[in-house]
């Protein structure tokens, strides 16, 4: 696809300047145009942003994370990152597992089982109390157990600081 093409192009053009990582793919799923990061996202259709993200996902790491025209690509903000309340960057989420499961979970989970996304970023927001650099169950029980992850989780900008000092 012309997704997974820029993808390569992308993973190309920074193995050559040196970089070994991309930070992204992008995978929240956007619906509150109140949040200020609309414009980093795939759009509000899970479905959507699921297929554009494997499609990125495989073009930046091309199946072997060792050749000179890939990278590790690192989906982020694992979890639910656009859906705090009022909009507010680092508002909260408080959400049923029903609607994180059938609306915001599906787009990571295809980059990791399908994807081989050897990279996952853990956002810097808490979902109903928990921050989720701190979720066992985002973390352990679906991203390792669940769907097999076997790379590296990072932490936001700040999360890990925020974590000890805002929640």
């Amino acid at each position: 696809t012309m997704v997974q093409q820029i993808g390569h192009a992308i993973a190309t053009e920074s193995r050559a300047h040196g970089t070994d990582m991309i930070l992204g793919p992008l995978l929240g799923v956007a619906r509150d145009p109140r949040w200020g990061r609309m414009e980093e996202t795939f759009g509000e259709d899970t479905h959507l942003v699921s297929e554009i993200g494997l499609a990125m996902v495989k073009g930046l790491q091309g199946g072997d994370v060792s050749r000179p025209d890939a990278v590790v690509s690192e989906p982020k903000h694992f979890a639910v990152h656009p859906a705090p309340e009022a909009g507010s960057n680092t508002g909260p989420v408080n959400m049923g597992e029903r609607a994180i499961r059938s609306v915001y979970l599906p787009t990571f989970e295809k980059a990791v089982k399908q994807g081989g996304a050897l990279g996952i970023m853990a956002a810097y927001h808490e979902i109903d109390g928990v921050p989720s650099v701190d979720n066992h169950w985002l973390l352990t029980d679906i991203l390792r157990k669940d769907w097999g992850f076997k790379g590296m989780v990072v932490s936001d900008l700040g999360a890990i600081k925020m974590s000890l000092e805002n929640h």
